[in-house]
């Protein structure tokens, strides 16, 4: 774990919030790549390197024209090929004068760009959250950045036997980490860790977004899928009136939410979210207050976590315990699909 880091490319990652690409350039990095967004008059999101290929200045900083990208300090024109079509100062265009073209599409509220071949994009393998677009469910997004590698927080994400420590005041309680019962499961390139705890003290802001402070019944069911999405099922109902299962009337929370785990390099991480309630589940107050904890347990756990980047020592050995299982599972998956890839690509060298 932490050895430099090295990527899944033939996978579609999440570079932004739709909602965040508008009328001018949107500057994003991934897997150490700069690249620029941008919306041509079809409204369509155009992905193209961030570098502009006259003397490399930031595509980002320049302006968009109807299709083209005007970079912003020579006027160079790119469309949404790479190629360079307009050089305000001649009529030839340099053989050069392009940039990688990367294959961008906007789902359920997210900009996914393929990292690898682009002959090999494949749009059936974009990540697919239902809720975001099911009428039923409220969605709302969030985004943040950390500095720190972005193994780090998938390994958060998958051990919540931190929530209680990290977390006191919001989303953390006594038992979560003593009283839960845990399976581990492997499904192809899928890792689902399920964590039921009966009859322990509500979560404080989940307590004060419901109103009721009595014993609850909680689960938490994680489910990682690469090359950084992790989907977690969490919710509570009254203790004793069968978890999951319970009724209308007894059933306190049932959410379901979505980690985006992006690595922007090897230092820095960018990691979205989308939560999702069903319609008339909560009030509007009621999911306003659970959305703002949220926002201040997830900040908590970027402050712990560039901390940890910052004193990582990959010479150091570490203990690992039985909590850590899904998150060990996750790192060994991750390591032999690289691998796996790595070795397809020397084949086809070949």
């Amino acid at each position: 774990m932490m050895s430099k880091a090295t990527y899944l490319k033939n996978r579609w990652y999440v570079a932004a919030l739709a909602q965040d690409l508008q009328n001018r350039p949107l500057a994003a990095s991934l897997l150490g790549e700069p690249i620029v967004f941008y919306r041509n008059s079809a409204g369509e999101a155009i992905g193209l390197e961030d570098r502009c290929a006259h003397r490399q200045a930031p595509l980002s900083l320049g302006t968009v024209d109807g299709n083209r990208l005007r970079c912003g300090y020579h006027g160079f024109e790119f469309d949404g090929s790479g190629a360079c079509v307009r050089v305000p100062t001649q009529t030839q265009i340099p053989p050069a004068a392009c940039v990688r073209a990367y294959p961008v599409r906007e789902r359920q509220g997210f900009l996914h760009v393929w990292m690898g071949d682009p002959a090999t994009a494949d749009e059936s393998l974009i990540y697919d959250f239902p809720f975001a677009s099911d009428a039923s469910w409220r969605v709302r997004y969030a985004k943040f950045h950390g500095k720190f590698e972005y193994r780090l927080l998938v390994d958060n994400l998958m051990d919540l036997t931190h929530l209680p420590y990290a977390h006191p005041t919001t989303i953390g309680a006594p038992g979560v980490s003593e009283q839960a019962v845990t399976r581990v499961e492997r499904n192809g390139e899928k890792v689902t860790i399920s964590r039921y705890m009966e009859n322990i003290a509500p979560a404080p802001a989940q307590a004060a977004a419901t109103d009721y402070y009595g014993k609850v019944d909680r689960w938490q069911v994680i489910t990682f899928s690469p090359p950084g999405f992790v989907w977690l099922q969490v919710g509570s109902s009254r203790a004793g009136t069968g978890g999951r299962e319970a009724l209308p009337e007894s059933m306190l929370l049932n959410r379901h939410t979505l980690h985006v785990v992006m690595p922007e390099t090897d230092q820095t991480t960018s990691y979205f979210w989308c939560t999702a309630n069903e319609v008339g589940a909560l009030t509007e107050a009621q999911e306003d207050a659970i959305y703002e904890a949220s926002l201040t347990a997830f900040n908590e756990d970027i402050a712990i976590i560039e901390g940890q980047h910052a004193r990582w020592d990959p010479t150091r050995e570490h203990a690992d315990v039985a909590a850590d299982a899904g998150m060990l599972q996750v790192q060994r998956l991750m390591e032999k699909l690289i691998a796996d890839e790595a070795a397809e690509g020397r084949l086809r060298a070949v």
